[in-house]
């Protein structure tokens, strides 16, 4: 029952205003600080029948109700309105607070939750936000000036006067808390939405659509990226083409084409993903990146995944299809670029295309 009842509270306290396009965090904040106020102004009735005076009970029951009235406000107002209902409600208590029982209780400080509140809830210009912070900035100094030549109109003893600064110093600390949380949760959450979005849009970037390979781009710049931390590395470069990848096309259809991508790629991630970057290149081409390893041993890999290959057939509706690539192997010579090296591997695949295909040449 009780966690019903905390379910039922909450989603009052997230319920929407009758205005569309509300943002519901800020609403969800200011019910939040009513609530703390309202059971602050019932507290301190309580504070002065303890430590006097103890005819002065009536102020704290009247925000209270006061503050029950800008709490239900919040869902007929649009939340510029209610924001500025909160903060007139805070500051008229702080000004008879200061005028009834003195500057030492440290009401005013309440003044800093209200800048913070008014910067962050408000979409407003600049020109607004600086024009409120003058306002506090005149009443704060005006009830300054006014307790230094008038005294206040009860007097407090001084139990009573530390008892109030305490309290006030914590209904102020627990506010400033409140909506600093709030505000930076949502900065955090809109930067995490941001960075995973960016992270999305780099990786689509980059990303093949079809297999899920890195595209011509992503290698070429991981590749470089590569090279420029660590120039004397070793590494080889395979490349790879389907054969009769047009006739496949043309026999089966496009849609059968693209499946035999997709499978290709899976026996590739199977047998090369752990030692290699995989990319496809373009069309049927496919580039490799072995970091660490020579030409001899690339050769010998991409041997027995050829081979291994050429034992599998494809399934295409029932139809088994043979399948073949041809692989041309460049290992780093330390001097020459990017470019030549894939110039070169090139012309090692367009060798063994000249040569019978379904073959590595290095």
């Amino acid at each position: 029952m009780f966690k019903g009842l905390c379910r039922k509270f909450y989603a009052l306290l997230r319920k929407e205003a009758v205005h569309e396009n509300e943002p519901q965090r800020i609403l969800f904040l200011l019910r939040i600080i009513l609530l703390i106020l309202g059971l602050y102004f019932l507290i301190i009735p309580l504070v002065f029948c303890i430590v006097g005076p103890k005819t002065e009970v009536w102020t704290g029951y009247i925000f209270a109700a006061m503050a029950v009235a800008a709490f239900y406000a919040t869902y007929r107002l649009k939340v510029h309105t209610s924001v500025l209902v909160c903060s007139g409600l805070q500051l008229a208590w702080i000004i008879v607070f200061v005028v009834l029982y003195g500057w030492d209780c440290g009401i005013q400080h309440l003044m800093f939750e209200m800048l913070v509140l008014v910067y962050f809830a408000v979409y407003n210009s600049l020109v607004y936000k600086v024009s409120y912070t003058v306002v506090l900035f005149a009443v704060r100094f005006s009830l300054f000036l006014y307790c230094r030549v008038n005294i206040s109109v009860f007097a407090l003893t001084e139990t009573a006067t530390v008892v109030l600064q305490i309290i006030n110093t914590i209904v102020t600390f627990v506010l400033m808390a409140v909506a600093c949380s709030m505000f930076s949760s949502n900065v955090e959450s809109a930067e995490k939405k941001l960075v995973l979005y960016n992270e999305q849009l780099k990786k689509q970037a980059g990303t093949d659509p079809l297999t899920g390979l890195w595209n011509r781009r992503q290698m070429i710049q991981y590749i470089t990226e590569k090279r420029r931390k660590e120039p004397v590395m070793a590494f080889t470069i395979g490349m790879g083409d389907i054969d009769f990848f047009k006739r496949i096309n043309d026999h089966w259809g496009h849609d059968c084409g693209d499946a035999v991508l997709v499978w290709i790629t899976q026996h590739m991630s199977r047998e090369l993903g752990e030692h290699a970057k995989l990319c496809r290149w373009g069309g049927e081409e496919f580039i490799f990146f072995f970091p660490d390893m020579n030409g001899d041993e690339v050769c010998l890999m991409l041997n027995t995944f050829r081979m291994k290959l050429g034992n599998d057939l494809f399934d295409w509706r029932g139809e088994w299809i043979p399948v073949t690539m041809t692989f041309g192997v460049e290992e780093n010579d330390f001097k020459s670029n990017i470019d030549t090296l894939l110039k070169n591997v090139d012309a090692k695949l367009y060798m063994g295309k000249e040569q019978g295909r379904d073959r590595v040449i290095y």
